[in-house]
Order: C-alpha cells, then sequence, then structure tokens
C-alpha cells in the first residue's frame, strides 16, 4: 500500500501549494482556498512549510518523541475524563478566535431580524428549534444585560457546541478506532475540518445540527457494536431535524441502521420500527405545537415559510436559470466550480483520500461491513444533498449548508484507512499526509473569520 501514502502525500503538497497560489486565482473561482490570501504572506509561507514538513515526515518525527510520552504514568481518573478535560479546554479558542462578521448564509437577517421591534423573528420552519433558541436566549439576556442584538448570544451556543463536539468526537474516536492509531486517526481527521468553523462563534442555523449529526454517528456505532438500544439514535437524529430540516436526508441511514440490526437478530421489525417513530412523532407533535403556539404553524409551512429558500425552488435547475436565486444550472461548469470549493472549504482532504483509497486499495475495503456500509450509505446521502440542492446566495456564501456533509465522510475515511493500512506506521504516515495539509487550511478558514468583513 506504499502507492497508496504517495498518492496522499502527493495530494497533500497539492494542496498545499493551492493554498500558496491562490493569491494568484480569482475569488469567485477559488474560493475553497481563498481562506489563504487572508494569511500574512509570511506566515502563510512559514504554515505551508510547517505542513509539508509533517505531511512528509511527521510520522517519522512522532517515532522519535512518542517514547518520551510512553513512560508517563497517567492517574487512571485522568483517562477518564480526559474528554470531557479536552472538552471543556476547548472553549477558550473557540470562543478567542470567533467569526467577527455577518458575511456567511443568513447571518445578517439573522442578527437583525431578531431584535427588530417589528420583526422579532423567533419562528422559522427553515429551522424551527434552532431560530427560537437563540430569540429567546436573546430576548432573556436584553433583560438582563440590555445586549442590542443576538451576536453574543450566537458567539456562546456556537462555543458551547464547540465542546459537545470536541467531546463527542472523543467518544465516537473510542467507538471506532480498534487502538490508538485508529482513535487519533478518526480525531484529527473531524477536527481539522473546515466545518470547524461552525463552532468558532458562527452566526447561523448549523452549530447545533453538526453537533447532532456528530452524536448520531456516534449513538449509531453504540448501537451496532455495543448494544445500545435504536431509540438513542432516533431520537438524536430526530431532535436534529428539529434543528434544521436539511439533515432528513440522514433518514434513510437509520432506516438501513434498524435493517442491520433486525438482521442481527437483536429486534423484531416492530420493535425496530417502534423505536424510530416514538422519538420522531414525539419530536413532530412538539414542533408542530410550538410553532402552532407562535401563530407560524401549518399556514405557514405551506404557504409564506415553504421549504426551498427565497424561491421555493429545493434543486439545482436541470437546463435553465428562471430566478435569481439561481446561479447556474445542473450540469454547467460553474455548478462544477462550486462542489468542488464547497470540498476544499470544507473537508479538503476527506473526499479525494476515499477516492485515492477506492482507487488503489479497493481489495482492502471492508466491503462486507455493516459498519462500513452504514458509514457509506450517510456519507453518499450527504453528499447527494451537496450535489441537487440550489443555494440561494450561491456555493460561497452558502457554505455553511452543505459542511456538516464532511462529518460522515471523515468517520468513514477514517474507518476505511483503519482497515485498508493494517501496518501501524503506514497508517501513521497517511494520517499525518492528510492531516497536516487539511490543519493548514482549516487554520488559515479560521483566521479568516475572525477579520471584519466589509462590504
Amino acid at each position: 500500500m506504499i502507492r497508496l501514502i504517495r498518492s496522499f502525500r502527493l495530494w497533500g503538497l497539492i494542496l498545499i501549494a493551492l493554498h500558496l497560489a491562490a493569491p494568484l486565482l480569482p475569488e469567485p473561482l477559488a474560493w475553497g482556498v481563498w481562506p489563504a490570501t487572508y494569511l500574512p504572506a509570511g506566515l502563510r509561507w512559514s504554515l505551508a512549510l510547517v505542513a509539508a514538513a509533517l505531511a512528509l515526515r511527521g510520522d517519522a518525527l512522532w517515532r522519535r518523541i512518542r517514547p518520551a510520552f510512553a513512560g508517563l504514568a497517567w492517574p487512571g481518573w485522568l483517562g477518564r475524563a480526559l474528554p470531557l478535560v479536552i472538552a471543556g479546554l476547548s472553549v477558550i479558542p473557540f470562543y478567542l478566535f470567533r467569526i467577527r462578521h455577518l458575511r456567511w448564509g443568513d447571518a445578517y437577517i439573522l442578527a437583525n431580524a431578531i431584535p427588530h421591534p417589528d420583526v422579532q423573528l423567533t419562528y422559522v420552519w427553515q429551522a424551527p428549534l434552532d431560530v427560537f433558541l437563540h430569540a429567546r436566549l436573546w430576548q432573556l439576556a436584553n433583560r438582563l444585560w440590555g445586549w442590542p442584538d443576538p451576536i453574543p448570544v450566537y458567539w456562546a451556543v456556537s462555543t458551547l457546541c464547540g465542546a459537545v463536539f470536541v467531546w463527542a468526537a472523543l467518544r465516537l474516536a473510542a467507538s471506532l478506532g480498534r487502538d490508538a492509531a485508529e482513535r487519533l486517526l478518526t480525531v484529527g481527521l473531524l477536527l481539522t475540518l473546515g466545518t470547524m468553523q461552525l463552532f468558532f462563534g458562527y452566526i447561523e442555523n448549523y452549530s447545533i445540527m453538526a453537533v447532532g449529526v456528530t452524536l448520531f454517528l456516534w449513538l449509531g456505532l453504540r448501537t451496532l457494536r455495543d448494544g445500545l438500544p435504536l431509540a438513542w439514535p432516533a431520537t438524536a437524529l430526530a431532535l436534529t431535524h428539529a434543528f434544521h430540516p436539511s439533515t432528513i436526508i440522514l433518514a434513510p441511514g437509520l432506516l438501513y441502521l434498524a435493517y442491520l440490526l433486525h438482521r442481527q437478530g437483536r429486534a423484531s421489525a416492530r420493535q425496530l420500527l417502534a423505536s424510530m417513530a416514538v422519538p420522531y412523532v414525539i419530536v413532530l407533535v412538539g414542533v408542530f405545537a410550538l410553532m402552532t403556539a407562535g401563530q407560524h404553524g401549518l399556514d405557514a409551512l405551506l404557504g409564506v415559510d415553504a421549504p426551498g429558500g427565497a424561491d421555493r425552488r429545493w434543486f439545482v435547475p436541470l437546463f435553465a436559470v428562471t430566478t435569481r436565486w439561481e446561479h447556474y444550472t445542473m450540469f454547467s461548469l460553474a455548478h462544477l466550480l462550486d462542489i468542488l470549493n464547497q470540498q476544499l472549504l470544507s473537508a479538503p482532504a476527506i473526499w479525494p483520500a476515499l477516492i485515492l483509497t477506492a482507487v488503489l486499495g479497493w481489495r482492502a475495503l471492508p466491503r462486507q461491513d455493516g459498519v462500513f456500509r452504514w458509514l457509506a450509505l450517510l456519507a453518499l446521502l450527504y453528499l447527494f444533498l451537496t450535489l441537487v440542492w440550489n443555494p440561494d446566495y450561491g456555493g460561497q456564501r452558502d457554505w455553511d449548508l452543505f459542511s456538516p456533509a464532511a462529518l460522515p465522510a471523515a468517520v468513514l475515511l477514517a474507518h476505511v484507512l483503519g482497515r485498508a493500512l493494517p501496518d501501524r506506521a503506514m497508517l501513521a504516515a497517511a494520517g499525518w499526509a492528510l492531516i497536516a495539509a487539511q490543519a493548514f487550511h482549516t487554520l488559515a478558514w479560521i483566521y479568516q473569520n475572525t477579520l471584519p468583513y466589509a462590504v
């Protein structure tokens, strides 16, 4: 599998080179790597050199310094509490390097419509529980501390979501990985995604739902491997739908999870259906009751607040653009460029590595493994959404809508590499190549968003 390692290192170097070349490229064509242009030139080149060195020789460096850590004696309680300690400490960088502008998605609308006396935005079907929660928290903060807008509320909620995400990622890695190498690979791939920007004080409707997707992945793995009742991942996914309905795309994954459990003889079809239906019905009834109480019930869902964005068109048009909220047709070069840039921004190492692994290591893929099939289905479902859903604001401004799609794909990659590269030295080399390059990108992306943006 040395060819696979070399291909990962080559892609890592190509990715780093793309970021160094970003100032020479027009932003509309290369917005996926454009964050690198915000770094001062000296810092950009220094980080690039460090990333390239780690991508090529990080595994050798780790072999040299690892014995120094192996001799340390850790108290047992620290090992058990470590995920909570790391998650708690993560709030510091999440808050210190929080976003400082309202450029992305509906951030400007949310920041102004929630406190506006004539609007008082609270009930929205596009993100029912998310907008409601932020609006109510701002109303409380406004009464207690006089906050004029909900921006500090979004900062706080996003930061706390980041801590929960880090904890969930560590728990997920413990469930997925068979040894320390696989667990570190899983955590490294997840925590260097561009999707992490959602937890740096992000002002939009996606921070909570990204945590929900991660919890669903973790609980689903525990259901498959540890006998956790299906009701747990079903409840996590149902609540995630209530925070953002775009995650309904993952519902077939829940059904497939039930199918795998039925094949294993873990429960009857009736029991499995009840385990899924009861949480879904409770959440659905609760959301409808909440929205109806706010005078924004079924009539609004079918009328003024119907899904599909401003023009109520869900999908990228096939052959002709007919509204100002459509930017290209399905099979156009502009659509392809947006898709490529979306991947570069949110998960620059993930799908390229999955494709390379499928091409160069097809025989090593655990194709008969239920976990592999389940994760592959989730990753492909979310990828399908990014390919067909129409971004009203264009791919760059609506990057956040598609960014959680990187989560199941990253977990799938970690699972696949752990099986395709049984040699732990090769697995470490693969991890360093991918994670170093991806981390370089994400550092630039987070730095960009700490700067004010002038429209």
